[in-house]
């Protein structure tokens, strides 16, 4: 599969998100991934109608066959042309299983094609595993109006607060800031999570160098979305986010707790969601994890499912 094709199959998939694109698989395979690729592609007359990149991953004694971008991406799936069956791609996948013991596919959504039967000879066992909150964003009004009442007004006091303290801005990162914005980002998280006694999610120099590859390639295709807030100049807030077609991503966020008395953070999300509302976005994802503030913004919960397939 070319870059080409990768993109124009990202592209003719409307259930794609920015995690299969190849902005965010070929970053993160240049910098976390390591094994045999074994990719899954199934062509026509007209060119690529469905791939699933793949690679073996040695876990312990058993060779597991896993999407390429797995443990980083909180929705990994196939891509797949309108129309196209399945059972094509699963027999590409389970063609190669002389290399591999099982094929283990992650964090896929209920509706994924990959949650279908499986060909005769193999058995497939499934378990719900993650949460990943979701926002139902209002087609028309207030971009705040799919907030909770308190939520709403939390918004509105902690703006309130922070236009006392002056020198608050929130905007949205453009593409040439984007550099800067990482870089803060991974200052804020670090400090953060310093104050604990814990390293957080980006101790790891590999997952930093993926992210340095991402952000910039994500902004370039114009699938990130990324928002501030500044005091007095100073990055303050980050929200670093992806965005599609029908729905906006929450990914990861930092947030400086030194200055007393605010809620930067509120404000950085707040300038998201409504950016993501007047672009006519659907949904909000706030992807893995059941922290108590994606609720009091008023998400639903959404499981995600591990699929394991192995010979029955």
């Amino acid at each position: 599969m070319t870059r080409e094709e990768h993109w124009a199959l990202w592209r003719g998939d409307p259930r794609a998100t920015p995690f299969q694109s190849p902005a965010w698989l070929e970053a993160w395979w240049t910098h976390l991934g390591g094994g045999m690729r074994l990719d899954a592609e199934v062509r026509d007359p007209s060119g690529l109608v469905a791939a699933l990149p793949l690679f073996v991953w040695q876990d312990g004694g058993v060779r597991r066959l896993v999407p390429v971008g797995a443990g980083h991406s909180d929705y990994c799936d196939a891509l797949a042309l309108p129309g196209t069956d399945m059972e094509r791609l699963w027999g590409e996948i389970l063609g190669s299983s002389e290399c591999w013991d099982e094929v283990l596919l992650p964090d896929l959504r209920v509706d994924s094609p990959l949650l279908g039967s499986v060909p005769s000879g193999w058995v497939a066992i499934d378990e719900e595993t993650e949460t990943c909150p979701v926002l139902r964003l209002p087609r028309e009004g207030s971009p705040l109006a799919a907030l909770t009442r308190t939520q709403r007004r939390k918004v509105v006091h902690d703006r309130h607060r922070a236009g006392r303290l002056g020198g608050v801005e929130e905007e949205l990162v453009a593409a040439e800031q984007v550099g800067e914005v990482v870089e803060t980002l991974f200052e804020l998280h670090r400090t953060r999570w310093e104050r604990v006694g814990q390293p957080g999610v980006l101790w790891d120099p590999r997952v930093l160098a993926f992210h340095r590859g991402a952000a910039p390639a994500l902004a370039s295709a114009g699938l990130l979305r990324m928002s501030v807030v500044r005091h007095d100049g100073a990055i303050v807030a980050v929200v670093y986010g992806l965005a599609d077609t029908r729905q906006w991503y929450s990914y990861i966020n930092a947030v400086d707790l030194s200055v007393s008395g605010q809620s930067f953070g509120t404000l950085a999300f707040a300038c998201l969601i409504e950016a993501a509302a007047a672009a006519g976005a659907g949904e909000f994802h706030f992807l893995r994890g059941e922290e108590a503030y994606k609720y009091q913004w008023g998400a639903e919960p959404r499981r995600t499912v591990r699929r394991v397939v192995r010979r029955s």
